[in-house]
């Protein structure tokens, strides 16, 4: 069950999907531009380190693609309605910001709006438990 705070919780990451999608590009970004400098301090020392920098930052990079964050949650749910009318309100709201005073003028009905605002924030709730974000 979800409840108010839940509810905003999900939906601010839905309206700031683009900034969750900056914070994993510049994870990537960090993890491709380290060690980009020779550190000379560190050679021949031996130890359990993965040897090849390359190597290092391939499993780091594969970490982080396993990494299931809010941006996968908001991905997945808009995926998983894609073809269903509510996708294109999912849009409006999210995508180009609209107003949902302006969505129901545009002859949406209030009762049809939180039904499917319910269903799709449902769904995103499922993924973001399975993911251990909530």
């Amino acid at each position: 069950m979800l409840t108010k705070r839940l509810r905003g919780q999900i939906e601010w990451h839905f309206k700031n999907y683009n900034a969750d999608i900056a914070l994993y590009n510049e994870k990537v970004r960090d993890i491709l531009e380290s060690g980009l400098t020779p550190n000379y301090g560190g050679v021949g020392g031996g130890g359990n380190s993965i040897s090849s920098p390359t190597e290092a930052k391939a499993i780091k990079l594969y970490e982080l693609d396993a990494e299931q964050s809010w941006a996968t949650v908001v991905r997945n749910t808009f995926i998983a309605f894609r073809f269903e009318p509510e996708y294109k309100v999912m849009c409006e709201l999210y995508i180009k910001g609209r107003k949902l005073k302006e969505l129901l003028c545009d002859g949406l009905w209030e009762t049809t709006f939180y039904r499917w605002r319910d269903h799709w924030l449902e769904y995103a709730y499922k993924w973001a438990k399975k993911f251990g974000l909530l």
